[in-house]
């Protein structure tokens, strides 16, 4: 008889890859074009309620409200563009993207929630 291993990973293992892959996404939509933060806000809603009780659950709401907090400023940059203002509101929407992104994606690696 021989050792066959599970083929279905366990389910934090698959919140975890999934949570990767959303700050993954999100990250690299800051410097590319906003489709993969859209992807990965649509993955968050979907996956959230499967972590609920685990600590993916926080890293699902964080990423969240990342995208809300941030498509605010990003619609406040657009309209002070007008203004000259906006160049750098959304310079300091992208400095707050990337923290946001970090600082979820280091409580990750430390299995932690993150708050």
């Amino acid at each position: 008889m021989s050792y066959q291993p599970n083929p279905v990973p366990n389910q934090e293992e698959s919140n975890r890859t999934i949570v990767l892959v959303a700050y993954v996404l999100g990250a690299v939509g800051i410097f590319t074009a906003f489709i993969p933060i859209l992807i990965a806000l649509i993955i968050c809603y979907v996956k959230r309620g499967e972590a609920t009780g685990t600590i993916y659950y926080s890293h699902y709401d964080w990423l969240i409200s990342t995208f809300w907090i941030g498509m605010f400023w990003f619609v406040v940059a657009m309209i002070t563009m007008v203004f000259g203002v906006g160049f750098i509101v959304y310079g300091i929407l992208s400095l707050w993207l990337l923290y946001r992104f970090v600082k979820g994606l280091l409580r990750f690696s430390e299995r932690k929630a993150v708050v």
